[in-house]
């Protein structure tokens, strides 16, 4: 019994020795940038992190406690944008890509044509994007959405600050972010569209479904593990919106427009409370992860998976 448990470990420390040279290269790279980082990061969270003076004082969860109870509410003005941003875009996103890949695998011609100018946004540059939706909505007489109601059309007798206003900056951002995902969406779903059986389409037009019914019962249901993909990428995504509140608003009016990524950038680099952005980033992956394992259980992965 010993000598065969010993032939067993002797066998598997052969194995990871002849696997080692291949897996180690791997291991120390994620430890470097990944593992470590993040360890680092917990640890600055907790602490007064003195860059310059490259001094480390450990005060506990003072960061959090000043993130959550500044007199300012810049922290839940950017987490309740992130969370609106993710409830706005996310439905259009989806539903939209769904719609146009449905629409667009059914064309006889030009099919190619319509992947190309849905796609362009989505490997556009956001700052390019940014500028383009800057000039849109810009405050004066040079925005095209001014000059269109007030100069051209005249249902408006004065220029609207659309980027130094709450709701309409957030606006702005909210179709920017539509406008700029709708293609990558369509894709996702044109692609998962090509393992739906044709016999199910044929059979129910037999049974006189239109195209309609066709696409309610048929298509949306099929494409259910694709929708929780693009779902659980939306949600990431929403959760990561940095250049175009950079671009277009600055967080104005006090910080009513700005988001966690970009709270966490002026936290970091203008304000050099590293503590604190560390602790705004750290408080970002935990909500993530709450999202993640909260629509795993709503839209039952496992079960998706096999298709039941």
């Amino acid at each position: 019994m010993l000598t065969t448990r010993k032939r067993y470990l002797e066998t598997g420390v052969k194995n990871w020795l002849t696997a080692l040279p291949f897996v180690l290269p791997g291991l120390i790279l994620v430890v470097v940038f990944v593992i470590y980082p993040m360890f680092f990061t917990i640890w600055i969270s907790l602490s007064d992190y003195q860059i310059v003076q490259g001094n480390i004082n450990f005060i506990g969860l003072k960061n959090y406690i000043t993130i959550f109870t500044e007199a300012s509410s810049r922290f839940w003005y950017a987490y309740r944008n992130n969370f609106l941003y993710a409830f706005v875009t996310t439905p259009c996103i989806i539903f939209g890509g769904m719609v146009f890949a449905y629409l667009i695998n059914n064309l006889r011609k030009g099919k190619m044509l319509f992947k190309l100018g849905f796609y362009l946004p989505v490997i556009t540059s956001w700052v390019i994007v940014s500028l383009v939706f800057t000039y849109m909505f810009n405050n004066s007489n040079r925005g095209l959405i001014n000059y269109i109601l007030v100069d051209f059309l005249g249902l408006r007798k004065e220029y609207v600050p659309w980027l130094l206003r709450e709701w309409s900056g957030n606006a702005a951002i909210w179709i920017m972010g539509i406008w700029k995902n709708i293609g990558w969406s369509m894709l996702i779903y044109l692609a998962a569209l090509q393992g739906i059986p044709s016999e199910l389409y044929e059979a129910a037009g037999l049974d006189g479904a239109g195209s309609l019914k066709k696409f309610l019962h048929i298509t949306m249901p099929s494409l259910r593990p694709t929708t929780y993909y693009v779902l659980i990428n939306m949600i990431i995504g929403s959760f990561n919106v940095f250049i175009q509140v950079m671009m277009l608003t600055g967080g104005k009016p006090n910080g009513r427009t700005s988001v966690l990524q970009y709270l966490l950038y002026d936290r970091a680099f203008n304000q050099f409370a590293f503590g604190e952005a560390s602790a705004i980033g750290l408080i970002t992956a935990a909500t993530i992860l709450l999202l993640t394992v909260f629509l795993n259980r709503v839209f039952r992965l496992d079960t998706v998976e096999k298709g039941e």
